[in-house]
């Protein structure tokens, strides 16, 4: 994906809760509007503001699934001015109202959704403070059975000066739940991740253009390594069964994975081998 394409995505995913427009996203990534507009569908395969509508109603539909927020609340995180306007523009869009899918739990449950998932044995769960930290990422669209095809292709296509290198780490940002969003629809980042923010390859031009922050915060930490559980098990546990016990609720950053070795090789089943960390606040 084209690098000012990446950068508008991340800049959408930053500023949701604003009032985004084409002009100014197109302004932030250095290129005039009708170029912008053309090159975004190319690569991302929706307009513009087809595209940030998507994301703001698979967001609102997470929060009414996994936190007890009011509607307006909602509403204002994701850049509608009342309860009413927002109402129109999620029934728009799921075809009920906000009330109705927070209520309606037909099909959610994961142990029916997933095929061999159980949430019955319980998980080892932290909560830790994370930092922010420089990487380097692609973003990848696609169901997470895929997930390790697409970390083969991320390190195919890592900037020469990161390849073979040992000291940073490997990042996977994962942004949605499949029982919300539809399988060709999931976005998911492969990253290389920095340490050492004072690495002086950050400075290269083949590194700087493809640059994005972790998000820092707090992080519900799942150790996936030993015995490894199913990456929708492990999610939906923290999210449907750890959380609603404790005082938390879920933040829209995206969830973390890190990789202590190959994530080639840590995602060779649907148990990866990592580090997993769900968003709170």
């Amino acid at each position: 994906m084209d690098a000012r394409i990446l950068a508008a995505l991340a800049y959408i995913e930053r500023n949701i809760g604003e009032q985004i427009s084409l002009e100014s996203t197109a302004q932030h990534v250095g290129l005039s509007k009708f170029h912008f507009h053309r090159l975004f569908q190319a690569e991302v395969g929706q307009p513009f503001y087809a595209y940030v509508r998507r994301v703001r109603m698979h967001g609102a539909a997470a929060r009414l699934k996994w936190t007890s927020q009011s509607m307006l609340d909602i509403a204002v995180s994701y850049g509608y001015g009342s309860n009413a306007a927002f109402t129109r523009a999620f029934r728009s869009y799921w075809g009920v109202s906000p009330i109705q899918y927070r209520t309606n739990n037909d099909g959610w449950s994961a142990e029916e959704y997933y095929e061999g998932v159980s949430l019955q044995t319980p998980l080892q769960v932290q909560v830790r403070e994370i930092g922010s930290y420089p990487c380097v990422f692609r973003r990848y669209t696609g169901p997470y059975k895929y997930v390790q095809d697409h970390w083969r292709d991320f390190l195919a296509r890592l900037p020469e000066a990161l390849r073979g290198d040992q000291s940073g780490q490997f990042l996977g940002r994962v942004y949605d739940d499949p029982r919300i969003t539809p399988p060709d629809e999931i976005r998911y980042d492969c990253c290389y991740l920095f340490p050492d923010a004072e690495d002086a390859r950050l400075k290269l031009d083949e590194v700087q253009e493809w640059l994005v922050m972790s998000d820092a915060g707090l992080y519900a930490v799942v150790d996936n390594n030993h015995r490894p559980r199913p990456r929708p098990e492990v999610y939906a546990f923290v999210l449907d069964v750890w959380m609603p016990k404790t005082s938390y609720r879920y933040s829209d950053v995206p969830a973390l994975e890190i990789f202590a070795t190959s994530p080639v090789e840590a995602n060779d089943t649907w148990a990866p081998a990592c580090t997993m960390l769900v968003p709170l606040e």
